[in-house]
């Protein structure tokens, strides 16, 4: 998981890229290990050179540890994100040079550790993300607080809040990497000049006189910025998405507080999130292993597309209007409702209930979807698992609900029932 090797003054260390986990107690241990060795060869070391192994692991691991959260188990998640940022802090304070060397694909809890380095040098090839929210979590583990105060709040919004992936030469604008090599003789050159340098062995929140890059919260841009980016997020994620929001929430709430206290504030929306309906739904789906191109997924997917289209050309020859139409299918987290002129009109065929607003609109889009795959799943056409993943990888279903067969789940089967029969017998 983590090795060593020391060449005169400088300890090379290189870490499993995938075993780094916050809520590890088995990772937590090998840090601490290797923290007390580096502290107590303190006064030996002029640097420490920290690489990461992209080994092929288990990577489905974290998340299933994540979807066993309960909110009763949110206190012991505090503890231990507390004593996880504790050793990190530990690695930031060491009083020598460490110099992070990024390769590959640098994502989440790596790019975490990779930002409590002093310096942190890529390949010219590298990528970095901080994917977490995709999963229906913020990041944690001081990867919101850290990524701020290096990028600045807007520069920082789209890996954090979008899950955005960075080329090597976009995070060295961002100001999350100190330089960026073609190679790895340049890297070894890079990290040999940063330690001949004597360069600062101390991140830039913890000096005096510390400034925001891109603007302090007070100043007028920020502000502008703060104005209209709750607007914005919940237009893009229609309000069905609790991450991204509680992701600025962490952002801006930590960016008022000291460095410590903007760890803790993070640990929290990490928890809120962890334990939700929608982070579950999302990493259940995201463990779901279909192929997309099969003739079953692909006959279900027209089948959904069909239904939907079938909806929406009843709906409006019951004459409703196409703006309520549109903002019913936003409000349920469909794609736009599509064109339906060529498409015969069925409002003679055993129609439901008269609408009455845009709920009834909303859910009926919704369950004639889901009943469509039921269908499929009851004629063994297809699993109930690919049925989820195809409905929202090639139709576009709400992932927050876990698709159109665990959408029954996600709202409860009773009102499932209830609702159906409410909605008329064509959808008995």
């Amino acid at each position: 998981m983590i090795t060593t090797h020391q060449n005169g003054g400088a300890i090379t260390v290189m870490l499993s890229a995938r075993a780094i986990n916050p809520l590890s107690r088995l990772f937590q241990r090998e840090l601490a290990a290797l923290i007390d060795k580096l502290e107590a060869k303190r006064s030996e070391l002029h640097g420490v050179i920290i690489g990461f192994h992209a080994d092929a692991g288990d990577s489905d691991h974290e998340v299933e540890h994540l979807m066993s959260l309960t909110t009763a188990q949110a206190g012991d998640c505090m503890h231990m994100l507390g004593a996880y940022n504790a050793l990190l802090r530990r690695l930031e304070c060491l009083g020598i040079p460490v110099i992070a060397t990024l390769g590959g694909a640098v994502s989440g809890h790596a790019l975490g550790l990779a930002l409590a380095c002093h310096h942190r040098i890529g390949l010219h090839d590298a990528t970095f993300s901080l994917p977490q929210v995709h999963l229906g979590v913020a990041p944690v583990a001081g990867e919101i607080a850290r990524s701020v105060r290096l990028a600045g709040l807007q520069a920082a919004m789209p890996l954090l809040l979008e899950g955005a992936t960075l080329t090597a030469d976009q995070a060295l604008r961002a100001g999350l990497l100190h330089a960026v090599a073609d190679n790895e003789e340049e890297v070894a050159e890079l990290v040999h000049g940063t330690m001949a340098a004597d360069a600062p062995a101390v991140q830039p929140w913890d000096v005096k006189g510390f400034r925001l890059p891109g603007g302090a919260l007070t100043s007028a841009p920020v502000q502008t910025l703060l104005q209209v980016a709750p607007a914005m997020l919940r237009e893009r994620t229609g309000g069905h998405a609790p991450a991204p929001e509680a992701i600025l929430c962490a952002m801006v709430e930590g960016l008022q507080v000291d460095f410590d206290s903007a760890l803790l504030i993070e640990s929290r929306y990490f928890c809120q999130t962890a334990i939700s309906p929608v982070a579950r739904n999302l990493m259940r789906l995201s463990q779901i292993r279909a192929d997309l191109a099969s003739k079953a997924t692909l006959e279900l997917a027209a089948a959904l597309h069909q239904r939907y289209a079938d909806e929406v050309q009843t709906l409006r020859s019951e004459s409703v209007p196409e703006a309520l139409l549109r903002n019913a299918a936003r409000a349920a987290g469909l794609p736009p409702p599509p064109d339906t002129t060529d498409i015969p009109s069925r409002a003679d065929a055993a129609a439901p209930v008269p609408v009455s607003g845009l709920a009834d609109i909303r859910d009926r889009l919704l369950y004639a979807l889901s009943i469509t795959a039921q269908d499929q799943v009851t004629r063994g056409a297809i699993s109930s698992d690919e049925a989820d993943l195809v409905s929202v990888r090639l139709l576009g279903f709400p992932a927050h609900t876990g698709g159109a067969i665990h959408f029954i789940q996600h709202i409860g089967p009773q009102h499932y029932a209830k609702r159906i029969a409410e909605l008329g017998t064509r959808f008995a």
